[in-house]
C-alpha cells in the first residue's frame, strides 16, 4: 500500500508541473505582457549635408556607420517589428558648432506604432571649419637609372596645390607627394601622376573630407648620358713680341657632364671663357669659368670653373754682329798701331730682349798691345797678331767670332816722319 501511494503522489506532482506550464504558456500569449528588445546593426543614414556645408562647418571623420537600439512594446508587437525596415538619422541641418559632441539620431521605420524606443539614440560627431591652404608638390624617386646616366632633380607641375576641407585634416597635411620608380631607364621620363597628401611623418591622408582643386601633377625627369671630356683654356691675342707659350696648365684638366644624347655623343672637349694674352711677357694665372652650350649639363660636385696657368717665355734668337772699329788699347806714345784685318764679324745667342738690343758698341772690342812692349818701354815697329778682347754681356753666348786673334801693324811716328821728309 505504501508503494502505491508513493507512485500515485509522483504522478501527481508531474501533472502539476504540466498544469503550470500549460497555463504560463495561455497566460503569456493570452496576456501579452510589455517587454524590451536590443536590436544591432541599425544603419545611421547622414542628412543636411549641404545645410553644414553652406554654414562652413564640415564633418572631420565618419561618423558610426551602425548603432545598436533598444525597444520596448508588448510581446505580440515586437514580434511584427521588420528591423530591415529601421534606420537612424543623422541630421546636420542644426548643428553650428565645432568640435566633437553627441548626436541624438531620429529613427525610422520602427513600426507597428505601439512598439517605442526605450532610449533615443546618440552618436558622437567631430565637426571642423572648412578651411584651405596651399601645399608644395615633391616627387619622391624609388629604383635608379641605368648606368652611365644621370638623373637629374625632377621638374613637377604645378610646383603648389591648394586642399581645403575639415581644419584638423588640412592642418595636418605638409606636402602632396608623387611617387616614380625608376627601373634603369636611359631617357627622359614624362607623366601625369596622382597626387598624395601626406603628413609630416610621411604617413598619407585619405579623407572625403579633405580635397584637392587638383588631384593629379606633370612630372619631368630629365635622364641623359653621362661624359668625362677634356676642359681647353680658350687662349685670344698674342704674347709680346719676343716671347712665346710653352706650356698652358688646366686644372682641373677634365670634368663629367651630361645631356642630350645627341650633344654629347658628338662631345670631345669644353672650352673656357676667353684670356686674353695679348702683349704678355710673364706668365699668367687665372680662375675661369667653363662654357657650357644649351643642352650640357655639369654633373653635380663638378667645378664650374678652372684655374689657368699660361707659362710665357722669351724666345732665344741668334745675331750677327760686324765690329767695324776696335779699340787700340795701350800704344805706347811716339807710336802709332792699325788693324790689319778685314771686317770681323761676331755671332751671339741669347735672349731676344737682349739680343735685340745688342750693337757694335755694347760689345767693347779691344786689342790690348801692353804685352808688345819691353820691360825698357820700347816697341818694335812691325806687324803682330794680338788676341781680340770682346766683352760678352750676361745671358749672351758667343756662338761665334771670325776672328778670335787680329794683325796689327805698329810703327814709330819718328820714323814716319822722316821718311816722309826723305821723299820729299
Amino acid at each position: 500500500m505504501s508503494s502505491r501511494f508513493l507512485t500515485s503522489n509522483l504522478s501527481l506532482k508531474i501533472i502539476s508541473v504540466i498544469a503550470a506550464i500549460i497555463l504560463w504558456l495561455y497566460a503569456v500569449s493570452e496576456l501579452n505582457p510589455e517587454t524590451t528588445k536590443t536590436i544591432n546593426d541599425i544603419p545611421v543614414e547622414i542628412i543636411n549635408m549641404d545645410a553644414l556645408n553652406e554654414k562652413n562647418l564640415t564633418l572631420a571623420e565618419d561618423p558610426a556607420s551602425s548603432i545598436s537600439i533598444r525597444i520596448r512594446g508588448l510581446v505580440n508587437d515586437i514580434r511584427k517589428v521588420n528591423t530591415s525596415n529601421i534606420k537612424a538619422i543623422l541630421d546636420l541641418g542644426e548643428i553650428d558648432w565645432t568640435g566633437t559632441n553627441t548626436v541624438p539620431l531620429n529613427v525610422e521605420g520602427l513600426l507597428p506604432r505601439e512598439v517605442k524606443l526605450d532610449k533615443i539614440p546618440e552618436i558622437p560627431v567631430t565637426i571642423n571649419r572648412i578651411t584651405s591652404k596651399l601645399v608644395p608638390v615633391v616627387v619622391e624617386l624609388t629604383g635608379k637609372s641605368e648606368d652611365g646616366y644621370y638623373v637629374h632633380e625632377p621638374i613637377v607641375e604645378p610646383r603648389q596645390i591648394t586642399i581645403y576641407g575639415a581644419e584638423s585634416l588640412v592642418d595636418s597635411v605638409v606636402q602632396g607627394v608623387v611617387h616614380i620608380n625608376l627601373d634603369k631607364d636611359v631617357s627622359t621620363i614624362e607623366q601625369s601622376l596622382m597626387i598624395k597628401l601626406v603628413d609630416g611623418e610621411g604617413n598619407i591622408i585619405e579623407s572625403k573630407y579633405l580635397n584637392m582643386k587638383q588631384s593629379s601633377a606633370l612630372v619631368t625627369i630629365p635622364i641623359y648620358p653621362l661624359k668625362t671630356v677634356d676642359v681647353r683654356a680658350n687662349i685670344i691675342g698674342e704674347p709680346a713680341e719676343g716671347f712665346v707659350i710653352d706650356k698652358i696648365s688646366v686644372n682641373p684638366p677634365q670634368v663629367s657632364v651630361n645631356g642630350f644624347a645627341s650633344i654629347i655623343e658628338r662631345l670631345s672637349y669644353l672650352t673656357t671663357e676667353a684670356i686674353d694674352i695679348q702683349g704678355a711677357v710673364g706668365n699668367i694665372e687665372k680662375k675661369v669659368d667653363i662654357v657650357l652650350d644649351n643642352g650640357i649639363y655639369l654633373v653635380p660636385g663638378q667645378p664650374s670653373s678652372v684655374n689657368i696657368i699660361v707659362n710665357i717665355s722669351e724666345t732665344t734668337i741668334e745675331t750677327t754682329l760686324t765690329l767695324d772699329q776696335v779699340e787700340l788699347q795701350n800704344v805706347p806714345e811716339g807710336y802709332e798701331a792699325e788693324l790689319d784685318n778685314p771686317p770681323i764679324t761676331v755671332q751671339l745667342r741669347g735672349p731676344y730682349t737682349k739680343v735685340n738690343t745688342l750693337n757694335p758698341q755694347n760689345l767693347s772690342p779691344a786689342v790690348d798691345l801692353s804685352e808688345l812692349i819691353t820691360e825698357d818701354g820700347v816697341l818694335e815697329p812691325g806687324q803682330y797678331e794680338l788676341p781680340l778682347k770682346i766683352n760678352v754681356p750676361d745671358q749672351i753666348e758667343l756662338v761665334q767670332i771670325s776672328h778670335e786673334r787680329v794683325k796689327v801693324n805698329v810703327s814709330s811716328v819718328d820714323s814716319s816722319i822722316n821718311t816722309g821728309e826723305l821723299a820729299e
